[in-house]
């Protein structure tokens, strides 16, 4: 299949452009409309007894605190006093002192900790709390379950020493990410049998006429909150939600991340040509300049290729050797890019073992080790030989000099593998990424959209031939959100782009013969034919093994 279209390369919103250019007044509970699984978990947590704990699930930062912390000083009232708002109180760091209080002996004064001043309502933390200070954890339990716990003196040494215990009815929350709440259940492992409840902030939705209208709310209430320009007009939203779907890598969905938000409305307003408002033209500029801030990266690698360090063909065709496609993410880079690699896979005869390099050398991961197992299994399974093949192989990714692991050249790999064994060019016009499975099934990949935009500036700074393109799995079409010079130059038929979904069309795509063909020639018959000539003129066995199997035959 191919897909040649902007309409499948990029998202469409015209079902919703007249949502879009409606008004939608907002109010203190618009930006909680599209989080309708953790506002009803945080009106049970509210209510419920005996359960003093809440995890959620986001980013560990200040803004998501303060995100549920606003929730609910609007919706939570005092559990010991109704006709009182509940007090919330937000920390991002404590020591046991600024916790639990401390009473000063000398003076005879108790100051109130964080949890005091929480009393009947919530306090808020990071987990970095807990994790910073284990040993505050079972006093905090035991406060949480509704005993009394020691507060700390002032002056421990004090010949007037008193002890106070402290008693208070406050409910946590820990909002974080993933990773801190698994390290706080390993602090505490029954945090999650009986004492707590789990919710999440979801990072993005699916496109619907409502959930337009609430991202619409949501974005003005972040205007109004942070001072941005407002929008010029409902339409003005559209290249936001095309950049939140490429986030999201889903045409159909929309990035609801609250950092991400903020910080694109404000580059949009420091973009703005009018100092007024914001429209659509002022979000694609402050792209543009966003990404050329960004870009010294990916374009030093585009000129390491055109200028021949690295060499990558666009053109021609090549016997074993294939453009796999990458994507590159380097620690203190704001972004990962794509990047074209030559894999190549040479023959000679042997017995039968199949080479990778990168595993070899420790430069090859577990998920990438996987991968070429599979892709054995699969042409072993085809081929339908009980015995190895008369051949060693050797499989590696050219010029990479960094580990290299995942199944998303699985497929480039299996193509050049076979590509070698039928001694069959493959063309250099294309690039190819996907992984497979032990049948031949071509299965989906990430940074699908990174990966294509690379092959296509190498192939546009060289000239667009027509015959150019890239190989993905037909599976990743809903992940496309291409840039305009892709789409533009798929619509003019320079650059195309292939979905497929078994390795079968992508070998006739990149050899021209069919994998296998009762009729006609194929890329199996041609290995068939490999086999017999090497299996009819022994003398050109070099392995040992094979040396030594063809002494014992000629005895």
């Amino acid at each position: 299949m191919q897909l040649d279209t902007p309409f499948l390369i990029t998202p469409q919103y015209d079902h919703i452009q007249d949502v879009l250019n409606q008004s939608h007044p907002i109010d203190a509970q618009s930006p909680y409309s599209l989080q309708p699984r953790l506002t009803q978990a945080l009106e049970r947590f509210s209510h419920i007894n005996g359960v003093n704990i809440l995890q959620i699930n986001a980013l560990d930062n200040h803004v998501y605190r303060e995100y549920v912390a606003s929730w609910l000083k609007i919706n939570a009232s005092n559990r010991l006093v109704t006709s009182e708002t509940a007090p919330v109180i937000i920390a991002e760091s404590a020591s046991e002192i600024e916790l639990f209080g401390v009473y000063h002996n000398k003076s005879d004064v108790l100051e109130s900790g964080l949890l005091q001043k929480a009393h009947g309502g919530f306090l808020v933390i990071s987990p970095s709390i807990l994790l910073a200070n284990p040993s505050l954890w079972p006093r905090l339990k035991s406060l949480l379950q509704g005993y009394s716990v020691t507060i700390p003196a002032s002056d421990s040494k004090s010949p007037m020493l008193k002890t106070h215990h402290l008693t208070a009815d406050v409910k946590l929350i820990i909002v974080s990410d993933r990773a801190l709440l698994g390290e706080i259940e390993q602090l505490e492992p029954d945090l999650l049998a009986g004492m707590s409840m789990f919710a999440e902030y979801e990072f993005d939705t699916k496109v619907s006429n409502y959930s337009i209208s609430a991202y619409q709310q949501l974005v003005n209430s972040l205007i109004i909150k942070h001072n941005h320009l407002p929008l010029e007009n409902g339409s003005a939203l559209l290249p936001l939600l095309k950049l939140g779907a490429r986030e999201c890598e889903d045409q159909t969905r929309i990035n609801l991340c609250l950092l991400w938000l903020n910080a694109i409305l404000a580059n949009a307003s420091l973009s703005s040509v009018s100092q007024e408002y914001i429209n659509a033209a002022d979000f694609n500029q402050s792209f543009d300049d966003k990404y050329y801030l960004e870009s010294y990266l990916p374009s030093r690698a585009l000129d390491d290729i055109l200028e021949q360090n690295i060499f990558i063909e666009t053109d021609g065709e090549k016997v074993g050797q294939i453009n796999g496609l990458t994507v590159v993410s380097v620690p203190g880079h704001p972004i990962s890019y794509g990047e074209p690699s030559r894999i190549s896979c040479v023959v000679h005869v042997g017995d039968g073992e199949l080479s990778d390099v990168e595993r070899k050398v420790e430069l090859g991961g577990d998920l990438h080790a996987k991968g070429m197992l599979i892709m054995q299994a699969y042409i072993l399974s085809q081929l339908n030989t009980h015995e190895p093949l008369p051949f060693t192989a050797s499989m590696v990714f050219e010029q990479s000099y960094c580990e290299v692991d995942g199944d998303s050249a699985s497929l480039a790999e299996l193509c050049a593998f076979l590509s070698a064994l039928s001694i069959k060019p493959i063309s250099q016009s294309f690039a190819i990424t996907g992984s497979v499975d032990q049948f031949g099934m071509v299965q989906p990949i990430g940074g699908v959209n990174e990966k294509i935009e690379a092959f296509f500036q190498l192939c546009e700074k060289r000239g667009l031939t027509g015959e150019q393109g890239v190989i993905i799995p037909e599976t990743n079409g809903i992940n496309l959100v291409l840039s305009d010079d892709v789409i533009r130059a798929v619509e003019e038929k320079q650059f195309t782009i292939h979905g497929i979904n078994h390795v079968e069309q992508a070998i006739e795509l990149l050899t021209g013969l069919p994998l296998q063909s009762e009729e006609h020639e194929s890329i199996f018959s041609l290995i068939a034919q490999h086999i017999e000539d090497v299996e009819h003129n022994p003398n050109q066995c070099s392995a040992l093994l094979c040396r030594i199997k063809n002494w014992f035959n000629q005895r």
